[in-house]
């Protein structure tokens, strides 16, 4: 249940038209936490759900899905 830091995220959108492609990739910080939803492009508008792939040496994988976050 605790945060871990430098974990590996892989974020794929399933877009508003059903099309599912990569978005955005990264690792978490020393807080734990990566910002999975920021671009620099307004694409976030025509994602409906996201599915995240988390994936660390000590604690394993784990895919978790969410919806995009409110604006």
């Amino acid at each position: 249940g605790k945060p871990i830091p430098t974990v590996y995220v892989k974020a794929y959108a399933r877009m508003n038209n059903g099309q599912v492609r990569f978005y955005k990739d990264g690792y978490t910080d020393l807080r734990g936490k990566f910002e999975y939803a920021s671009l620099n492009t307004d694409d976030l508008n025509q994602v409906s759900r996201f599915a995240l792939l988390i994936i660390d040496p000590q604690a394993g994988a784990q895919i978790e899905e969410v919806a995009p976050p409110t604006r």
